[in-house]
């Protein structure tokens, strides 16, 4: 029984710090690509805000401390993440067995095909958000004039990229990736994202003095909280530790000087 103490006595310790360290982290969001992740990770920081990542089995999550997870989910808002999953046309298209109509099959096809460029548009450094919406008529009947097709671009960017300049060479690019599609007839909308606004903890960036000489910043209150009781209820563990090891060493040294003044 004596033996076993000792491990009691570890695992009590170890056990306040993993409940108060797990409390102080709020999951976000999860089920994400580890790619996605680590970019929100790398804005987030950028704000100022601690990030970590978590493997799961359906993909990572996002954990944020849970004073930081109004900040956490307007810096992620404001720069667009977690981007929407898109489909591709080998999605869209997939094999379902079951017949389609000519009209759902061109639907099909549109979306598919302003996905696949909108996603592309997407890799260009500065852009958040981007859509395209094509209009292909379809084709006319026996001596009706064919409408030519269209396409409108909106593009929100992120603060201070002024991408005006990729006007041409982004209409260039829906242009040619659309069959039937003209240059002129390719509109580009470009909205530039607001920034994310300041909480009130993080507009004064404010320290706030937890203990005499001891300054914390008060996003890291409840941080400070967590790690302050685990090392406190680690601390009392040990005492009480000690405790019983002085008073078992105590009782056996009382217990040979009984057994000689029995003999006596």
């Amino acid at each position: 029984m004596r033996s076993l103490i000792p491990v009691f006595l570890r695992r009590a310790l170890i056990l306040p710090l993993v409940l108060f360290l797990a409390a102080c982290q709020t999951e976000i969001y999860s089920a994400l690509p580890e790619r996605e992740v680590n970019e929100m990770m790398s804005v987030l920081l950028e704000g100022g805000v601690q990030a970590t990542k978590i493997t799961g089995k359906e993909g990572f999550s996002l954990q944020v401390d849970a004073s930081d997870v109004q900040r956490a989910l307007e810096i992620l808002a404001s720069n667009g993440l977690p981007r929407g999953a898109r489909e591709s046309i080998g999605q869209v298209f997939a094999k379902s067995g079951i017949v389609s109509s000519p009209f759902e099959e061109r639907v099909r096809y549109v979306y598919a095909l302003s996905e696949e460029v909108a996603q592309t548009l997407q890799e260009i450094d500065g852009v958040l958000v981007a859509r395209v919406h094509i209009v292909m008529p379809e084709a006319p009947a026996l001596g009706e004039v064919a409408k030519p097709s269209s396409a409108a671009v909106f593009i929100r960017t992120r603060e201070g990229y002024d991408l005006e300049y990729l006007t041409p060479q982004i209409r260039r690019l829906v242009a040619n990736s659309i069959e039937g599609l003209t240059f002129d007839a390719v509109t580009v909308i470009l909205i530039e994202a607001r920034p994310a606004p300041a909480s009130a903890a993080m507009a004064d960036a404010t320290l706030r003095e937890m203990l005499p000489g001891l300054q914390v910043h008060m996003t890291s209150v409840s941080m400070f909280w967590g790690w302050f009781g685990g090392l406190a209820g680690a601390l009392m563990l040990a005492l009480a530790g000690l405790a019983w090891l002085f008073w078992d060493r105590l009782s056996r040294g009382r217990t040979p000087r009984r057994a000689e003044e029995a003999a006596e």
